[in-house]
């Protein structure tokens, strides 16, 4: 059995630099990493607690609120612009910056929950 040696790794091969993006876009990734793990500290006083992760330099967090006023409060925490939000069947999509990485808050639930406002008070909203 034979195994596969890098060819880059071989003596006498230079491995090539990496380039202005590519260093940029891992220093982004690590930032969105960082963010992502402090989510429990940074979130602690929320109502219900996020689940969060990071890929491609951006953060993702995923909520289920159990009433409007969580999601209200949720956006409000991450000064989430609510003009940019997106109701994918079940979820809504809202895109905001959490510690200064973009990132995607996804409600749970939330269309069902403005629905359900929107029955009780006549008003309809998002």
């Amino acid at each position: 059995m034979t195994i596969a040696l890098d060819p880059f790794a071989a003596p006498g091969r230079n491995r090539p630099a990496p380039t202005p993006a590519a260093v940029a876009l891992l220093a982004q990734c690590k930032r969105a990493k960082s963010v992502a793990d402090a989510v429990p500290t940074t979130f602690a006083n929320m109502p219900a607690p996020a689940e969060a992760s990071a890929a491609g330099g951006e953060v993702q967090l995923i909520v289920r609120p159990t009433c409007l006023s969580d999601w209200i409060r949720w956006t409000a925490e991450v000064n989430a612009d609510l003009r940019r939000m997106v109701h994918t069947g079940t979820t809504t999509v809202v895109r905001c910056e959490v510690g200064g990485v973009r990132t995607r808050l996804i409600g749970i639930g939330v269309p069902a929950l403005l629905s359900a406002d929107a029955r009780r008070t006549g008003v309809r909203r998002g």
